[in-house]
């Protein structure tokens, strides 16, 4: 049994289509967010910038570390 390749394609979109239905029908929370949330937030996201600028400045340091490598070998004459 053979598949219509323009259904096939068809597929991803539709399932994209149907799940942001599916969320912008949901009803409003009303929830309450005191101040203290907005900068528990704030300090996540800042925490997070600056785990990921660690982790940059290490892979940076291995990479660097190892095209120097490269050119510190002696090659046979």
């Amino acid at each position: 049994m053979s598949r219509d390749p323009r259904i096939l394609r068809l597929r991803e979109p539709l399932a994209f289509g149907a799940i942001f239905l599916a969320a912008s029908a949901a009803t409003p929370a009303y929830a309450y967010l005191d101040p203290g949330t907005g900068s528990m937030m704030l300090q996540l996201m800042l925490g997070g910038v600056a785990g990921a600028m660690v982790v940059g400045k290490l892979y940076l340091h291995r990479a660097r570390d190892f095209f120097r490598s490269i050119g510190r070998r002696r090659r046979p004459d």
